[in-house]
């Protein structure tokens, strides 16, 4: 009885954990997506089960069948999720590299603050580009993102202003400012760039292998580079991920 009293104590506290997450990061970003507000679903759904002995007797009038539909049911979600996450997270360490730099990379967007200035995860990706220019001083950069609801300027200016500010040449700058997602970062890309075949692109870790997949999708044979996701909305992030990548392979076309 005790380890039972402990193990519904581990799933409260775990709860109370991922109510906490999203109250803790949502002061960090803008809006409420799916990434900030699934660690509090799944913080709600740990303590339902830390009450279980106040409502498992009730499962008694609930029919046998319904309980092993919704029992396998939710096997099925965990062996998909591991899957699919398992895919995420290698896609972003275990990537093909090109013999030869392409001569574009493109920098994907990921949002900047009502002040114009890029959020972490697009930091990170600005700093890599950054080296990556100063170590291929050919290639042309490719900065996309159209503009947000609540941001003053397209995705891509406050990029290029980035980029420009830490000393890359403005000439070596290309704005693809009207996309709203990943698939249109590349869409809108190719129409700017024409019939390039082979291109690089810069993003966080947990995009790589989601953006690789829409890439080819827009006829690239793509090579991601994948930097860290900021610390505080890691979880996050990867949970999203999991429901973009569902989404991307049903309608991404």
């Amino acid at each position: 009885m005790e380890k039972k009293r402990i193990k519904y104590f581990i799933y409260f506290v775990a709860g109370i954990i991922g109510i906490l997450d999203t109250i803790i990061v949502r002061t960090f970003v803008q809006g409420m997506d799916l990434g900030v507000l699934m660690p509090a679903v799944i913080g709600v759904v740990f303590i339902f089960f830390s009450f279980k002995p106040h409502w498992e007797k009730h499962l008694k009038k609930v029919s046998p069948i319904l309980i092993r539909l919704i029992y396998w049911g939710f096997i099925l979600l965990i062996t998909v999720f591991i899957i699919a996450e398992g895919c995420i997270i290698l896609g972003g360490y275990y990537t093909q590299k090109p013999e030869k730099q392409p001569e574009y990379v493109i920098v994907l967007g990921a949002g900047i603050r009502e002040d114009g200035s890029p959020t972490l995860s697009l930091v990170n990706r600005l700093d890599w580009s950054i080296r990556y220019a100063a170590e291929y001083p050919d290639t042309i950069i490719v900065v996309t993102g159209g503009q947000g609801k609540n941001e003053p300027v397209s995705e891509a200016q406050a990029m290029a202003r980035y980029l420009v500010d830490r000393g890359v040449d403005p000439q070596r700058i290309v704005l693809e400012d009207k996309s709203t997602s990943t698939m249109e970062n590349f869409k809108f890309t190719r129409e700017i760039i024409g019939e390039q075949r082979e291109i690089a692109f810069i993003t966080n870790d947990f995009h790589v292998f989601r953006s690789t997949i829409l890439a080819r999708r827009n006829g690239f044979k793509a090579f991601g580079y994948g930097t860290s996701t900021p610390g505080i909305v890691w979880v996050n992030n990867y949970l999203r991920e999991f429901f973009a990548l569902f989404k991307s392979i049903a309608l991404d076309y």
